[in-house]
């Protein structure tokens, strides 16, 4: 385990002052990510995988093309999705279980507990959790009608995704 990597678990188990610091640096990574390099689902995939060593790197591959609301589609927000994920990754069954359908499992249930509150808390924050509608709230403009390219002023709209990102994460 490399330095600033922490399992899930000890992040479980830290006292709340170290909860919050862990949580910045997230946060920040998560903004960082996307303001550097695009694509809002791996963005917060990246900084969780490199904080909380949670899964591998081909989470970071399944996550990438979730950027766009999920392929570019303008529908669930990404980093929405790729919070999910991470909560999965946290707290989900590795596989199924034969001998119990899905709420009679206890890990699967509280991770749908979890994601489940987590999209309470990213609607309550952004208003909203399609991509398109998020993106119209954090740039004040909407996705469909968002067609400078190329220009700083295309750049600056598009690190204000880096506020949905971070608080993502």
């Amino acid at each position: 385990m490399s330095k600033g990597h922490i399992l899930v678990q000890q992040a479980k188990e830290m006292s709340e002052g170290g909860k919050e610091q862990l949580l910045k640096k997230i946060e920040q990574d998560a903004h960082d990510n996307e303001v550097m390099y695009w694509g809002c689902g791996r963005a917060v995939i990246d900084a969780l995988l490199r904080h909380l060593n949670l899964g591998t790197s081909e989470v970071f591959k399944a996550a990438s093309p979730l950027a766009g609301g999920v392929g570019r589609m303008g529908e669930a927000c990404g980093a929405l999705a790729a919070g999910v994920m991470a909560i999965g990754l946290a707290y989900a069954p590795v596989k199924f279980d034969a001998a119990k359908v899905c709420r009679e499992d206890p890990e699967y249930t509280e991770a749908a507990v979890r994601a489940h509150k987590f999209c309470e808390k990213f609607k309550e924050k952004f208003g909203c959790l399609r991509c398109s509608d998020v993106k119209a709230a954090v740039r004040g403009v909407h996705y469909k009608e968002y067609t400078r390219r190329n220009t700083i002023e295309a750049f600056e709209d598009h690190a204000k995704c880096g506020d949905v990102t971070g608080p993502a994460a």
